[in-house]
């Protein structure tokens, strides 16, 4: 059985393999990543597991702790950063990813390929952040 430290990171490992993956497809110039399916799409689903990793992780702090269990996955963030996992600038940061998560699973037909490239480019440092702090913070 593993214990709790290799739980979460185990699901670190996979972030980082994510966001590794994710680098190489947002290298793409816009209009490629716009253009080429293969590229975009790869990037979708690398995104959405990136957040849901990152919720599944929050989640399990959360429950471990006996901290009241979030009514969305937003909250997940935010209860975290309430609670000094992540700081709560990171929180605030990462809360609306969980909506994008949700658009990636459910409205896929209404996804704005060009603000998912502008995202990726300029947050996706967040995921190593989240998870710096989640090891800083949880697996002292």
């Amino acid at each position: 059985m593993l214990s709790d430290e290799q739980i979460i990171l185990r699901r670190l490992e996979k972030l980082d393999q994510y966001v590794q993956l994710l680098k190489k497809l947002v290298s793409n110039h816009v209009g490629k990543f716009v253009a080429d399916p293969f590229v975009h799409g790869n990037a979708e689903r690398y995104l959405q597991l990136a957040i849901q990793t990152c919720l599944d992780i929050g989640n399990y702090i959360l429950a471990n702790r006996k901290i009241k269990a979030p009514d969305n996955y937003r909250d997940i963030f935010i209860f975290l950063g309430e609670n000094d996992i992540i700081s709560m600038e990171l929180a605030q940061k990462m809360a609306p990813l969980a909506g994008l998560r949700n658009i990636l699973v459910h409205d896929y037909l209404d996804i704005d390929l060009e603000k998912i490239h502008a995202l990726l480019e300029s947050n996706l440092s967040d995921f190593s952040r989240f998870a710096q702090e989640i090891s800083e913070n949880v697996l002292k």
